[in-house]
């Protein structure tokens, strides 16, 4: 075999028709390049199925158009274009394939274990994918509210998103309790806002506690627990944020809570 029957062969192997191949094979002997109407008249496929081939090799990189001319590229750019193209298909092809096996898994995973258990996973525990959605997820336990929250965080960064939810529930009758730390000007600023609307506010007696999360009327619970002290690492981890209605994590959640807010002292 030739080596140009060699190359029109692996062409073949990465996708390329019949068509492209001869189109390619016959420019590479024109090193000025070649008029498209020449091209399409030496052609032995139908008009159409050859402007369909150049239109192919051009968006593929192996051949160029200028002033109405085709040239063969240089094979080592298209080469490098045909392996960048590869490798976003494969990208996508990976993206998509990731996103089916989790939909997959989010199916076939309570299925398993309540055949299993006689329990299903989301009874106890409803996984939240961003600190995005547990914020969300928190404005919506506020919102279910009808006499109280307590919250536990470390410096309440994120009182800007359920206040407005929050003011609504004062309005309701429903009593606030908050387990916060202030360490610096701003979560002292953050603390005068905090008690302006009316939240019952206590400093923890411990420095450092790995449980954040807001319970609402012991019924609804959202919450996070952090993997490690947040100045011990350079970036803050934490595990995946949680959503639960099931007692028994309420229970824990609210009797740590409460042994905690006697503890504290009031700020």
């Amino acid at each position: 075999m030739s080596l140009s029957d060699q190359a029109r062969q692996l062409l073949r192997e990465l996708g390329f028709s019949e068509s492209e191949c001869s189109i390619y094979f016959y420019l590479l002997e024109k090193p000025s390049g070649e008029a498209v109407d020449n091209v399409l008249a030496s052609s032995r496929t139908s008009t159409m199925e050859t402007e369909t081939a150049i239109k192919n090799l051009v968006e593929r990189g192996l051949v160029k158009i200028a002033s109405n001319r085709l040239e063969a590229s240089e094979p080592k750019l298209f080469i490098h274009k045909l392996q960048e193209l590869k490798r976003l298909e494969l990208t996508r092809n990976l993206e998509l394939l990731n996103s089916k096996t989790a939909r997959l898994l989010s199916v076939l995973e309570p299925q398993y274990w309540e055949a299993r258990l006689g329990l299903r996973p989301e009874d106890l525990l409803e996984p939240l994918s961003t600190l995005e959605e547990m914020e969300v997820r928190t404005v919506r336990v506020i919102g279910n509210s009808t006499r109280e929250v307590s919250i536990s965080a470390e410096s309440f960064g994120w009182f800007g998103k359920i206040q407005e939810e929050a003011y609504r529930a004062f309005e309701r009758g429903v009593r606030f309790r908050v387990l916060m730390t202030t360490k610096d000007h701003e979560t002292r600023q953050r603390l005068a806002e905090v008690k302006t609307l009316g939240m019952e506010v206590r400093q923890p007696k411990e420095d450092w506690y790995p449980v954040r999360g807001t319970l609402g009327d012991d019924k609804e619970l959202v919450f996070l627990i952090w993997t490690a002290r947040e100045k011990d690492i350079q970036r803050a981890k934490y595990f995946r944020p949680h959503y639960s209605k099931n007692p028994g994590m309420i229970r824990v959640f609210a009797d740590a809570f409460e042994k905690r807010w006697e503890k504290a002292k009031p700020i």
